[in-house]
């Protein structure tokens, strides 16, 4: 129950998201919008007009200069305007009802419950594939890539999509024995999602394409693959052939040929046509495409896994699936000619969550298999249904199949320190995933790269008006000083810069450490730390998550905190952002989360926290973390004398004396409040009203931001709601309690619209935090293994000792594969191996009675 509250809050948190940053309706929702109101009764110029009263100055048709031709009320209902919808009777016809009731934005719910129902179905074959914990990983991966959750709520026919192809997967034989009502079902809903959108044979090409990997790898040309490949595909063409036949001849006109358009627009705009323009085509599309995913990080690490998935399983009918749905949809995104910025693919999402976490379950998994030999073919148990014997028996006999087990081991290649080897390997490829997304889309250097790099110059000998100059001259054409602040940032005079009483930033450390490579680099040594840092702290937060919850819980603490856009984006930035991050993860190593510490450990702390409050102003944040978790500890132990008052007393010790230094030098500008006092004095309705100016201004700048960004804004989701419940009891909640407070008050009190900037310094908290909630649900979510009902005639087997839990600190001995030995039917074979005398494989013998 409570993974479904949490899948329903991120489906929540995905939908609102969408609605905030994406329009709700787009050039080709005036047309459905338009035929909604003719099935609704409306002659169609009148259903036309009503279409243009409501959408001709709608958000997402502001660039459409061909949406409104001269004569759109009868265009709307003939030639390629009703080649789009005319085939497509589903959205219109169920959004009619919603329409009368709701008006134009009926059109939306259609959309977003088939969103929904496509969630719950993925959700459901993950769950019935590999158990409950890996079911709430898929619904968790299908929500958060925020150019597929955007489609969700626009009055498109991709809503509905998303049902009509994870719907029918729970229909076919993955890990279950199909019959004669299951293929009548599949065939119907074929049929129905090609009434939605021509997109929809991707899925008969899908079930197609698992049929012949089947064939040619088992030699087997009628297997249970078959009937959904034969009838699916059947019905799906015929009603594609149908409905291109039959269109033309209601709505007139060869303007409908696909082939005529695709050779009319190759011709125009790469002066070529047919098979020769294929190529050309293609490659505008990828690389159109690619610059708008690229995003999305979390939907480039998706798209990154699958292909190793897809590679990797190449037995897999889930990899052949999503093979054939990706390419057919391609192929049909070619024809229509346009990029479409994944929104063609967005609907076939789900089945490439269900090939990726397959991977994921192969390496990861309670019962582990060799990825390059998977299958989905054979019904087996469920993971929720492994019984303990099954597994005690496995380990037992992986000797004995040792060609079909894969067992990971602890010391040698396989296994790098604390982590397997391909847990190092996936955070390795998501450190040069997020490198290579966010060096073409980010401003490498903003206003305070200026102070930063000015300063650098200086420890390096340069007089003020020489580093000042230099500073000009190597930033002052780059795209964000040259497109946007050519005024405020470059003032007249050689010593502005260190006199800046606005930069709210301390700068000191981070321009030490910079001026090496300014040196070796030019101002391009300025990234050289922020680099260094993100890699730093990406090892930091993964060895530390691993200490506490394990290798599985440590990977997934790296992937989220380099997936976390908004975040990432500053190890490529020139300022000491990741700086600060990496120090304040370094922080937690010496805090007295588990117990107390020796002074060494405090003396570490004092030097960390130190250098992170000489680096940025916000990580005052952490000050306020520590405090939090001494008010915890102090109701916890009913004293004040407790494991957390020295480093209290350390974290404002060295606050005090970091801005004591700002008001003496220069170089460390420590003013944290920035433009506090003007609190009292600005506004027209006294401090209430200022704040209220200020909570406004920040929620519409740095809101709008945030929110391109859905995973951070699902770790806020969960530190929102668990942080304060969980502070007593939990030291790791405690801190990103108080740091959030500390820095929400921080941001209001600067009132500089900032985005994650003022929260980035304690992020690491939050998702350390957040990761806590989850190691416990996934514990809770772990495959029971009861013992099965003894035959009759069998003795009671005497019950084997439960498997001891590795402590935190040790590397556990990975469980081999042995999943097709888990089967009763797998037991039956083994008669003649298994002793009569000892467990089998698929179920507890006892010495029988004579």
């Amino acid at each position: 129950m409570r993974a479904w509250i949490l899948l329903a809050l991120l489906y929540v948190l995905a939908v609102v998201l969408a609605l905030i940053t994406n329009p709700q309706f787009g050039p080709d929702s005036r047309i459905y919008l338009a035929w909604t109101y003719w099935y609704l009764g409306h002659p169609q110029a009148e259903a036309a007009q009503l279409s243009y009263n409501y959408l001709w100055n709608n958000g997402g048709l502001t660039d459409c200069w061909s949406c409104w031709p001269d004569d759109y009320q009868q265009k709307f209902f003939t030639g390629q305007y009703a080649a789009v919808v005319g085939p497509r009777v589903l959205l219109p016809f169920l959004s009619a009802p919603f329409v009368a009731l709701m008006g134009p934005m009926g059109m939306l719910v259609v959309p977003i419950v088939g969103y929904a129902i496509a969630v719950i179905a993925t959700v459901m074959l993950a769950s019935r594939l590999w158990g409950q914990r890996w079911a709430l990983l898929s619904g968790a991966v299908l929500l958060l890539p925020v150019y597929v959750s955007r489609w969700s709520v626009v009055a498109h026919t991709e809503g509905p999509a998303f049902a009509l192809l994870a719907v029918p997967l729970l229909l076919l034989p993955l890990a279950r024995r199909t019959t004669r009502k299951h293929l009548v079902w599949y065939v119907v809903l074929v049929a129905v999602g090609m009434l939605n959108r021509q997109f929809a044979i991707a899925l008969p090409a899908a079930v197609g394409s698992a049929w012949l990997l089947v064939a040619i790898r088992d030699r087997a040309f009628r297997n249970v693959w078959l009937p959904f490949a034969f009838w699916g595909n059947l019905v799906g063409f015929g009603i594609l052939i149908a409905q291109m036949v039959i269109t033309p001849i209601i709505f007139g006109g060869d303007e409908l040929s696909l082939t005529a358009q695709f050779n009319a627009l190759a011709q125009q705009y790469f002066q070529t046509e047919g098979l020769a323009a294929i190529p050309a085509v293609t490659w505008n599309i990828i690389t159109s495409d690619l610059l708008r995913v690229r995003y999305d990080l979390g939907l480039m690490a998706l798209l990154v896994m699958l292909t190793v998935a897809v590679i990797w399983r190449f037995r897999s009918e889930l990899s052949a699936m999503a093979v054939g749905a990706f390419v057919t949809v391609s192929a049909i995104n070619v024809i229509e000619f346009w990029p479409a910025s994944f929104r063609y693919h967005a609907p076939i999402v789900p089945l490439l969550v269900l090939a990726t976490v397959a991977l994921l379950n192969d390496l990861w998994g309670p019962i582990r298999a060799r990825p390059s030999r998977s299958t989905e073919a054979v019904p087996r148990a469920p993971a929720n249904r492994l019984r303990a014997t099954a597994v005690r028996a496995a380990i037992a006999a992986s000797t004995a199949k040792a060609a079909r087990t894969w067992k990971p081991t602890v010391r040698g290649l396989r296994w790098v320190g604390a982590l397997p080897l391909h847990a190092w390997l996936t955070i390795s490829v998501l450190v040069v995933v997020t490198f290579a997304e966010l060096q073409d889309r980010t401003w490498h250097y903003g206003p305070t790269s200026i102070y930063s790099l000015a300063w650098a110059y200086r420890v390096l000998g340069y007089s003020p008006a020489g580093a000042s100059m230099k500073t000009y001259d190597d930033l002052h054409m780059m795209p964000f000083f040259d497109n946007g602040c050519g005024g405020p940032c470059w003032e007249y005079g050689n010593t502005w810069i260190y006199q800046h009483s606005t930069s709210a930033d301390p700068n000191v450390v981070y321009p030490v450490l910079s001026a090496p490579f300014v040196a070796l680099f030019g101002y391009s040594g300025l990234l050289v730390v922020p680099v260094v840092a993100l890699l730093v702290a990406t090892v930091l937060i993964t060895i530390f998550a691993r200490r506490r919850w394990g290798a599985a819980a440590a990977t997934l603490t790296a992937v989220m905190f380099l997936l976390t856009d908004r975040i990432a984006v500053a190890g490529l930035a020139g300022t000491a952002d990741m700086l600060a991050i990496a120090l304040s993860i370094g922080c937690l190593f010496t805090l007295p989360i588990d117990g107390p510490r020796n002074r060494r450990a405090l003396a570490t702390f004092g030097l960390l926290i130190t250098l992170a409050l000489a680096s940025r102003s916000t990580s005052i944040a952490l000050v306020g973390a520590v405090g939090m978790a001494w008010l915890c500890a102090c109701w916890t132990a009913r004293t004040p004398l407790n494991r957390w008052l020295p480093y209290a007393a350390t974290a404002v010790t060295s606050l005090v004396g970091v801005v004591a230094l700002g008001q003496i030098m220069p170089m460390a500008d420590a003013r944290y409040l920035g433009r506090a006092r003007e609190v009292i004095s600005e506004g027209t309705g006294g401090v209430f009203g200022s704040i209220a100016d200020r909570i406004h201004e920040a929620t519409q700048v740095d809101g709008t931001y945030i929110a391109a960004d859905a995973l951070l804004c699902a770790v806020l989701l969960i530190t929102v709601f668990a942080a304060p419940l969980r502070a007593i009891r939990d030291p790791l909640a405690a801190l990103a309690f108080g740091g959030g407070l500390v820095s929400a008050l921080l941001g209001l009190l600067v009132g500089v619209p900032s985005g994650a900037r003022q929260f980035s310094v304690v992020y690491p908290l939050f998702l350390l935090a957040s990761i806590g909630v989850l190691v416990p649900l996934t514990g809770r979510l772990r495959p029971r293994m009861p013992d099965p009902p003894a035959e009759p005639g069998d003795r009671p087997f005497p019950a084997l000792p439960a498997l001891e839990q590795p402590a935190a600190d040790v590397v556990p001995e990975p469980v081999p594969a042995a999943l097709v030995a888990a089967e009763s039917e797998s037991t039956a074979a083994d008669d003649g191996r298994v002793s009569r005398n000892r467990p089998g494989p698929g179920r507890a013998v006892a010495a029988r009675g004579t």
